[in-house]
């Protein structure tokens, strides 16, 4: 076993991991989480900000420090066990051991520190806001993947997909919903303004395009989640010609809408995309060709193949354990080919 040491300014921690027994270095400031990636470590994980308890382990010895010693992804049981840890929250404060199981999955770029600054902020609507940053650098992610914001005043890490495709510029383009009594959407809503700065750390997430996949593509985005399924539809647009695409895109209300003319273009410009915008309340003045009720439905009872596509999707956490309940854990969809990155 490794020696546990007190904690020094400037020096990096040894994590190592039983049963498997591999071990990893964390710089000052760096979660376990992403120490881990970075040494190609694939820990799980969904939400990487706490929210969904996805990155759970064990503290078997050493200490760390929680970024967000309230984050909901440890349950209160978890809590009173008093050495459950969420790695995407701990900064270890010396050598540790913890007990986790790594998958064997390849993993993509690993995540990095990124200062950017905000180039502009525009309202699609009356929740809902198109952000702009640069980088100032190249920055590299998969079609799907997100970003943690780190934000100042005490607000702490919010999970962001990137909407766009990386150019090599270091643009980042993300679609951000206000909500109520959000302390991170209300910053970014009333307190953020251009020329402003951003730390970032990424990129993270699961749920990329599978390029070398030859099935056909399914895309639910329910609300901002449409930010991570924007994405992978301009990639698989672009890389994938021959794919059948078909977009599910819900929101409550027609009022709730944004981005629309942006699909539309796309749709008109590349056959093979389908386009399915569905209404939970309809009303007289929706746009033409709207379906009405539950994206999740409408999609199950349009896509009959299901069990032979990809399916993407991103949104409420209701709407992804929707689909897992009434698709994956009943065989009308094939659970290894549905990609999601639960944000709670």
């Amino acid at each position: 076993m490794h020696p546990i040491d007190a904690a020094r300014p400037g020096r990096r921690a040894c994590v190592r991991l039983e049963p498997d027994g591999r071990s990893f270095h964390c710089a000052p400031g760096q979660t376990v989480l992403a120490a881990s990636l970075a040494a190609g470590i694939d820990l799980p994980y969904e939400c990487a900000s706490g929210s969904c308890g996805s990155c759970r382990a064990r503290l078997v010895s050493g200490a760390v420090k929680a970024l967000w010693a309230d984050a909901p992804g440890l349950s209160e049981r978890d809590r009173g066990k008093g050495d459950r840890i969420l790695c995407c929250q701990s900064v270890a404060q010396g050598d540790c051991v913890i007990q986790a199981r790594p998958g064997n999955a390849p993993l993509p770029q690993p995540p990095v520190p990124l200062r950017a600054r905000v180039i502009s902020l525009c309202s699609l609507n009356r929740d809902v806001m198109h952000l702009v940053l640069d980088g100032a650098r190249g920055v590299e992610f998969l079609p799907g993947q997100f970003m943690l914001f780190d934000l100042a005043c005490g607000i702490g890490r919010r999970a962001y997909s990137m909407s766009n495709l990386p150019d090599g510029t270091g643009r980042l383009e993300f679609i951000v919903k206000r909500k109520p009594g959000g302390l991170a959407s209300t910053f970014i809503f009333e307190s953020l303004k251009p020329g402003d700065w951003l730390d970032l750390d990424g990129p993270y997430g699961r749920a990329w395009l599978r390029d070398e996949s030859p099935r056909d593509i399914v895309l639910l985005a329910g609300g901002s989640g449409l930010a991570p399924i924007w994405s992978i539809a301009q990639a698989a647009l672009q890389r994938s010609p021959r794919r059948r695409l078909r977009l599910y895109f819900g929101v409550n209300r027609s009022e709730d809408l944004f981005w629309w003319a942006q699909i539309e273009r796309a749709r008109q410009a590349h056959a093979e995309l389908e386009v399915h915008l569905v209404l939970m309340q309809a009303s007289p003045h929706d746009p033409a060709g709207c379906r009405q009720g539950a994206v999740g439905d409408v999609m199950g009872r349009d896509v009959l193949d299901l069990p032979s596509c990809d399916l993407y999707m991103a949104g409420p956490p209701a709407l992804v354990d929707h689909v897992m309940r009434e698709f994956v854990a009943t065989g009308r969809a094939q659970a290894d080919r549905v990609f999601f990155d639960r944000f709670c």
